[in-house]
């Protein structure tokens, strides 16, 4: 392909920009799945060469973190928030924010999973205003900073789970499927040996039927769980006991 065959296919859409490309990047990763976004479809979609993307992404990263900035911009931890609220009913919301405007962007997680840039926008204000809750808590800096990367982390794998939901061959049960699917689950519980396995056998209804529901039902449980310990942390702070920090 010559030179010249290529200016004229990039010329034939002179409209095309970095935010178009993003754009069209985001509306077939939404709807197939990130692993469908490559410059060659994303050419063939805009109607140009792959050489002619290279006008506005560098590669396929640039194009993943631009993508990532542009799904993750406008995530507010603050929506919500009065005068006069505690630090807990602040962070607590901040948490549920955070998951809402999370479960809102399907990308959200495996976009910031592949990004590679310095950190959108976005992330340095939800940082930010996270690190401004806790310090008003009475959290120590350093101490902040790690409990909102430890925070972070557990919303992480949370949300992940959340995406995968019930086990695949469960998600494609009718009702009468998944009991019988269930009461599988139950059985093969009930027959490991009780001498080495009482707790499961005794459980195997409960563990059952927790296992095939999604994650989301314990939702403020999970947030109870962050709360309770971040107060609890607080206490031993105060105390001059907190989290001991290892180098490295």
């Amino acid at each position: 392909m010559t030179h010249g065959n290529m200016t004229e296919h990039a010329r034939a859409r002179p409209g095309l920009t970095r935010d178009a490309v993003v754009t069209r990047a985001i509306e077939i990763g939404t709807a197939e799945g990130l692993e469908a976004v490559s410059l060659r479809r994303l050419a063939q979609e805009l109607g140009v060469t792959p050489m002619a993307l290279y006008r506005h992404v560098r590669d396929k990263q640039d194009l993943l973190n631009a993508m990532t900035e542009a799904v993750l911009e406008g995530i507010d931890a603050k929506v919500g928030f009065r005068p006069g609220m505690t630090w807990t009913e602040r962070m607590r919301l901040a948490i549920d924010n955070y998951k809402e405007q999370i479960d809102a962007r399907p990308l959200a997680l495996p976009l910031s999973i592949a990004y590679t840039g310095e950190g959108p926008a976005s992330f340095w204000t939800y940082l930010e205003d996270l690190l401004s809750i806790l310090l008003e808590a009475g959290f120590g800096r350093r101490e902040a900073i790690v409990l909102i990367r430890m925070i972070s982390n557990l919303l992480a794998g949370y949300l992940l789970l959340l995406r995968q939901g019930a086990p695949p061959d469960a998600a494609q049960l009718d009702a009468h499927q998944l009991d019988l699917f269930r009461r599988r689950l139950v059985l093969s519980q009930l027959s490991l040996p009780r001498d080495q396995f009482p707790n499961l056998v005794d459980s195997a209804e409960d563990t059952a039927e927790v296992w095939l529901s999604s994650p989301d039902r314990w939702w403020q449980d999970t947030v109870d769980l962050i709360m309770f310990g971040l107060e609890r942390m607080l206490e031993r702070s105060r105390d001059g006991s907190g989290p001991q920090q290892t180098s490295g």
